[in-house]
């Protein structure tokens, strides 16, 4: 049976000498294995329509089991998030946090939206770890878990100003006259509690412009990576090169 259907590339793995194995995300919210025969040689044209990243009108034949890829109509290669490693890794992140957040045969057309809306913000110019971060917030009830940073857990305010810590002892923000409670709280910018929690409720078609001070965005990053480690055990290997980005960054900085 002959299919066509729009996707994203999420995963792409050697197979063989000449043969690929890729993955889809689907526009209905699938994740479709694919075989790709002699994907690696040059004459099969499938070396650049078949990397990760790569959106396009992906056709294939399937009966049962792994279909096979015919032929790929490119929508987008986006092309500049293999040239750019800081694009290249965060993307790869949004990538990992939405294949894990899915079971092997679920179909979520939510997912696919949410990284149909990435890349499109990425294309935009905004910043892919802002990127990746909306990503995460928007999938942790997936891994199990879920927080509220509209108060305060003790004592209910809602006072932007007064929300400067998150307790993990507590399960949430919680007001600066009573951090004496948990010692080992995480302070937090109240810019930063109150950016994630609009990004993390806000819906899809709601968020526009998207413009947030890289020092804030970068607080943000650590606090969800947090919280997947201490809520949910994740540690996402797209992370390990951003973590050996940063340590060059900061080396380069200090020999400057």
């Amino acid at each position: 049976m002959l299919v066509k259907q729009k996707g994203i590339i999420i995963k792409a793995v050697d197979y063989g000498e000449s043969d690929k194995i890729i993955t889809i995300l689907n526009e209905h919210g699938a994740k479709v294995p694919l075989m790709v025969r002699r994907a690696k040689k040059v004459k099969s044209g499938l070396q650049a329509t078949t990397q990760i990243f790569v959106q396009g009108l992906f056709i294939y034949n399937q009966w049962k089991g792994m279909g096979t890829l015919t032929s790929v109509d490119v929508l987008n290669l986006n092309y500049e998030l293999r040239q750019d490693i800081f694009a290249h890794s965060y993307a790869s992140l949004c990538l990992e946090t939405v294949d894990r957040a899915m079971e092997a045969d679920e179909i979520n057309p939510g997912m696919y939206q949410l990284l149909n809306f990435s890349f499109e913000r990425l294309q935009e110019g905004v910043s892919p770890q802002l990127i990746a971060n909306i990503v995460m917030l928007k999938c942790m009830p997936r891994f199990g878990f879920d927080i509220d940073l509209s108060k305060c857990v003790l004592t209910d305010t809602t006072n932007p100003a007064q929300l400067t810590h998150f307790s993990f002892k507590y399960d949430g923000i919680i007001a600066s006259e009573v951090t004496y409670r948990d010692p080992h709280a995480l302070p937090l910018s109240n810019k930063t509690i109150y950016l994630t929690y609009v990004l993390k409720d806000l819906p899809l078609g709601k968020i526009k412009s998207l413009r947030i001070q890289d020092g804030i965005v970068e607080e943000m990053s650590k606090f969800i990576l947090l919280l997947y480690k201490e809520y949910a055990g994740m540690y996402f290997k797209s992370q390990r090169l951003i973590n050996q980005l940063n340590r060059l960054q900061v080396t380069d900085l200090a020999e400057d």
